[in-house]
């Protein structure tokens, strides 16, 4: 009765069930996403790009967030270092000194002892150092260096090691006695 009353039903069931069947036979892909399905290695590796923005790959070392970047050929070294949160690594927690960060830009076809850049991080966000652009297969390394601090357990250790070689020249003079 409903087959009847609806007489193109049948045809749209019976087409349904050979499209399934047909696409049940083909092989499953995953969507391509950035060049990622070139990449073979356990490094993490991150994509900041809209879909169909021309992009650069970019190596990250170091203290940040280690890895290879996929980011818009458009992306300055200032927005790169923020991506990779190596900046927050230099934040002051409460009585330390602000660690130092150096950042030292790569370009392996150009020359691989020299870097293109060397400069503090603070420097480039700042605007103080001109950054060359960002190009494919660029290295950036981000180094931190956290100061050393004099602090009331190196006073003490300092004060315990005196008192410790001042008694045992008492007990040495002792026993000559």
């Amino acid at each position: 009765m409903i087959a009847s009353s609806f007489p193109g039903h049948a045809a749209w069931v019976l087409g349904a069930v050979l499209l399934g069947l047909v696409g049940a036979a083909l092989p499953v892909q995953a969507q391509k996403f950035g060049r990622i399905e070139e990449t073979n290695t356990n490094t993490a590796y991150f994509y900041y790009a809209q879909p169909g923005e021309a992009t650069v790959q970019i190596y990250v070392w170091g203290a940040a967030n280690a890895g290879i970047y996929e980011i818009p050929d458009s992306t300055s070294m200032a927005r790169l270092l923020t991506m990779t949160g190596g900046i927050a690594r230099g934040e002051r927690e409460e009585d330390q000194k602000r660690a130092r960060i150096t950042v030292r830009h790569y370009r392996p076809e150009e020359s691989r002892q020299e870097p293109l850049l060397e400069a503090r991080a603070q420097e480039i966000l700042r605007g103080d150092v001109e950054a060359p652009r960002l190009r494919e297969d660029d290295i950036v390394v981000v180094e931190t260096v956290q100061p050393d601090q004099f602090t009331w357990r190196d006073a003490l250790s300092i004060v315990t090691t005196g008192a410790s070689l001042v008694l045992l020249g008492l007990r040495i003079f002792r026993f000559s006695d």
